[in-house]
């Protein structure tokens, strides 16, 4: 593979994730505009963004998987341009954003670490999102963290600066 190829194959990946996020907010924007359920923790709000996580409904988890749903909601009166980057929105891990703890303490991020450049608008790696509009994406926590059967663990999702998101609430699950 030469040097063109790759830059290829590097601008189709980008084009490919942020339609995964443009598709993402088509998909469930509408579906969750007006349902603010108070049984799930809020996340913490930075800038007008609200980050929180939970785990994905019962009829919707998986043996072996530890299913969680991610959302970012935009609570300003303004649209946000954030990054999508080093969070459950990108589809893929690169980063160690959760913080996850079990009885025995702090649990290792198993999963790759992605360096690159600088985010760019020019290269899609930002969106917008309207004000009172949700981002939210599934994701498995166990992709990533060694998670034994039977066991009570903590997580939440360290926020990033990169678009900022910030940090989310902490839920307590455990896993099957």
């Amino acid at each position: 593979m030469n040097l063109s190829d790759e830059k290829k194959s590097v601008n189709i990946t980008r084009a490919s994730s942020f339609l995964t996020v443009v598709l993402t907010c088509l998909v469930f924007v509408p579906a969750s505009q007006g349902q603010e359920s108070t049984e799930i923790p809020k996340g913490k709000e930075l800038s007008g963004l609200q980050v929180r996580i939970r785990e994905c409904p019962e009829a919707e988890r998986k043996a072996g998987k530890a299913m969680m749903i991610f959302e970012v909601r935009n609570t300003s009166d303004q649209p946000i341009e954030l990054c999508w980057w080093q969070s459950p929105l990108e589809k893929i891990w690169t980063a160690n954003r959760f913080k996850v703890t079990g009885p025995e303490g702090a649990l290792d991020y198993r999963g790759p670490i992605v360096k690159r450049l600088p985010p760019s608008q020019k290269n899609g790696d930002y969106t917008t999102l309207q004000s009172g509009w949700t981002l939210s994406v599934k994701f498995d926590l166990k992709e990533v963290y060694k998670l034994q059967a039977g066991v009570k663990y903590s997580v939440s999702y360290k926020g990033t600066r990169l678009g900022p998101l910030p940090a989310s609430n902490s839920i307590e699950f455990k896993f099957k």
